[in-house]
């Protein structure tokens, strides 16, 4: 009897000790499994406190568990930030003004391309610990409406115009997030969930606005991310609207953005945004009643990592909140990171083969030099002052404080290759066709030796703009001309010869109205990115046929838009302002001539098909920006002036003709009833209006 009871212990032991057994992996880790399931089982292993972890941008390991730390946050607008070396694109403002969402496509992807990469060469992120500096996880795009040129923020953002940059900021989401059916690629977080425009008083500010206009102008772009884009994350802002802080507004995070348009990411607060409800807004006196209003409303993760830790784990002591309103958020952040594969085994995901190599690469830095020449928008071109050809011209002066230098705006990383600036650009372009002389701005500290420069060569490209210490995140403008100083040098220069080309640096509209009226040509090179003083001699040599177009309207002064903080749009911008501007919004000239004819629009349902024939009558190939406005026959309340609901970029050789068709979708022709609550589709089609700008309409149905 002994022996069969030892023979039947040994057999158990072995049954129980078989490697096969042994190796069994928890349900979270098999890859076979739906990722919903996945979730379920890992939050089940989990106590409260650990799944509060899990709600904090630099989340923890989980030693129990065998789960790497994870750190959320990153920007990617136009380029990763951090950590290390990375291609530098145009800023965003830049890209916006190419009006060319498949080239933005492309770029994102490279941007992303470079993040995996890099994320895999740290060891999976395991060899990165500094916060914000991870590779999975980037808060990017901006995407809030640049309703007023003042605001420092604006050379972050796709523009004034909610169509465009819902167009522009899906094709980024979806660059950045890929393509692949099971994986992310990384995750996008739009910002900044809404109406997120003033930086002086950025974390107290409540924007009174109503819902009609909140429905058609500051949320439009969120919903094209969200239905479109199928972005992974939202960050909400920290200003209020209409009273009510977006870190813990309900209506905004649960019945609009998961009720009405169908969310099922994750919401994180901006950095430091669940405070500013004790802080800023006053809107609660006490850590732990922000901590669980924000939850209860629709905020899942804390960027920050203060309220959402000991707060909340006090709130959830209490009876604020609930386990099941902590494991709602918890299980959302749970399924982006395992849509990432951090879970996984990574012999599936195409992302973990991506190889450091491709950071910086030729690939890269032609798609840069690409964004950069689609971008420059042609403002002014008197007599053909631009090309700058042989024969007309043979000596140039390169002066001004942005010819030597490289300005790529807010939230820039630093580039893995050499950036090339506007007067090496020059240089290397001209050649030997040339003469090429530059005075550094530095040394020339009251202007005696460009001028005698100026004054000596055939003309004078003047490199003059703005950069970071005038606008950028925190920091509002308080004019928007040119500096003083440079306006006057300007002058002088203009005084001596008149051949003057001035090449405006900058993330914003200026107001230029003596350079306007005086300079023959100017050219709008926005923070052109680290290949961008290649591109701006292209065109300004005749290499490259300039048809970046304005994603913003350039005012003539501040005198003719309202108060700052008066978020009434019926006053600004190109849909609604009937005075005179400087520069309309869509603007942007060629070195060739477009002509518009043969307009048919036909309703098919769905879409409004818009077909016209577009013929480059000039003597340059070269691209042309058709734009398509409209006004519907129908609406309650101010009425539009018109509204782009469609564009598209177009190559055509000189001589060339060629038959556009641009469909209009059903759902973008449509106004918010207040009457009702709900959006009217207005029946019959609109007024159709095709052209080169929003005051150039060349054809009307």
């Amino acid at each position: 009897m002994r022996k069969i009871f030892l023979y039947v212990s040994f057999l158990a032991v072995t049954l129980v000790f078989k490697p096969e057994a042994a190796a069994q992996k928890p349900a979270f880790r098999d890859e076979s499994l739906p990722i919903a399931e996945r979730v379920e089982d890992l939050l089940g292993r989990m106590t409260v406190d650990e799944k509060i972890d899990l709600m904090r941008a630099t989340s923890p390991a989980n030693e129990r568990l065998g789960i790497d730390k994870y750190y959320h946050g990153n920007e990617a607008l136009h380029g990763i930030v951090r950590p290390g070396k990375f291609t530098v694109f145009p800023q965003a403002i830049a890209l916006a003004a190419t009006w060319d969402p498949e080239m933005l496509l492309k770029t994102a992807s490279a941007i992303s391309d470079e993040a995996r990469a890099r994320w895999n060469e740290l060891g999976e992120g395991k060899l990165q610990t500094a916060q914000f500096s991870d590779l999975l996880t980037f808060w990017s795009p901006t995407i809030n409406m640049a309703r007023d040129p003042r605001w420092g923020r604006t050379p972050e953002t796709y523009g004034e115009d909610p169509f465009l940059t819902g167009e522009m900021g899906t094709a980024f989401v979806k660059g950045l997030q890929g393509d692949d059916p099971r994986y992310l690629k990384v995750v996008s977080t739009p910002k900044h969930f809404a109406a997120n425009n003033e930086e002086h008083n950025r974390f107290e500010c409540d924007a009174i606005i109503s819902e009609k206009q909140l429905r058609e102008y500051y949320l439009p772009a969120y919903e094209a991310l969200v239905r479109r884009g199928h972005a992974a994350s939202i960050m909400a802002s920290y200003n209020a609207i209409n009273g009510i802080p977006s870190c813990a507004n309900p209506w905004l995070l649960t019945k609009v953005l998961r009720g009405d348009w169908g969310f099922e990411g994750y919401v994180v607060s901006d950095c430091g945004g669940v405070s500013t409800l004790v802080e800023d807004h006053h809107y609660v006196s006490r850590k732990e009643t922000a901590a669980a209003l924000s939850l209860l409303s629709g905020l899942d993760l804390e960027c920050g990592d203060s309220y959402f830790i000991e707060p909340l784990r006090e709130a959830y002591r209490l009876g604020m909140v609930s386990e099941a309103d902590i494991d709602r958020a918890a299980r959302r952040i749970l399924t982006a990171r395992m849509r990432l594969g951090i879970f996984d085994s990574g012999k599936d995901n195409p992302y973990t083969k991506l190889s450091p190599d491709i950071i910086g690469s030729e690939e890269h830095q032609a798609l840069a030099l690409q964004m950069a020449r689609e971008s420059i928008v042609l403002l002014k071109n008197d007599k053909g002052m631009l090309p700058l050809r042989k024969g007309k011209v043979r000596s140039v002066a390169v002066v001004g404080i942005n010819a030597d230098a490289c300005e790529f705006g807010d939230y820039s990383g630093e580039p893995v290759n050499t950036p090339v600036s506007i007067l090496d650009g020059i240089k290397a372009v001209a050649g030997k066709n040339f003469i090429v002389r530059h005075v550094p701005w530095d040394s020339d500290t009251d202007g005696k030796e460009s001028v005698g420069l100026a004054k000596e060569c055939d003309a004078v490209i003047a490199v003059m703009g703005i950069n970071k210490s005038i606008e950028r995140e925190g920091k509002d403008r308080d004019f928007i001309t040119l500096p003083e100083d440079q306006v006057k040098f300007l002058q002088q220069l203009y005084r001596v010869n008149r051949n003057v080309v001035l090449v405006l640096v900058a993330g914003s509209p200026l107001s230029i109205l003596w350079e306007d009226k005086n300079i023959p040509a100017i050219v709008n090179a926005w923070y052109p990115g680290e290949k961008g003083g290649t591109a701006v001699a292209e065109v300004l040599f005749g290499k490259y046929n300039p048809a970046g177009r304005l994603p913003v309207t350039y005012y003539n002064s501040l005198e003719d838009l309202p108060a700052f903080d008066d978020y009434d749009i019926t006053k600004r911008t190109y849909k609604y302002f009937e005075g005179d501007v400087l520069y309309p919004f869509g603007h942007g000239l060629s070195y060739s001539e477009f002509r518009y004819s043969n307009l048919e629009v036909a309703d098919n349902g769905d879409v409004v098909e818009v077909s016209f024939t577009l013929k480059n009558a000039g003597k340059h190939d070269g691209d042309e920006v058709a734009q398509v406005y409209v006004r519907l026959p129908e609406y309650e309340g101010v009425a539009p002036i018109k509204e782009l609901r469609a564009f598209k970029r177009v190559h055509l050789k000189r001589g060339e003709s060629k038959v556009v068709t641009i469909p209009v979708r059903r759902e973008d022709l449509r106004y918010w009833s207040e009457s009702k609550g709900c959006f009217v589709y207005p029946e019959g089609i609109p007024e159709i209006m095709v052209g080169a700008s929003s005051s150039d309409i060349r054809l009307k149905n």
